[in-house]
């Protein structure tokens, strides 16, 4: 089976669900150098993930 061009990684508990966002190396590069997103990175581009109950 090919590997899915798209995938939401996680881990859950009972009550708690985490999700990984992926970032281009432009971005996440200097993020986890630095330990702040760059000037390049925009929170209008994020995806939310909202609670389902």
């Amino acid at each position: 089976m090919a590997e899915p061009k798209y995938r939401i990684r996680s881990l859950h508990t009972d009550s708690t669900v985490t999700v990984y966002q992926a970032y281009s190396p432009e971005i996440g590069l200097p993020a986890a150098r630095d330990g702040r997103f760059p000037g390049t990175w925009k929170r209008d581009r994020m995806t939310w993930i909202k609670q389902c109950s």
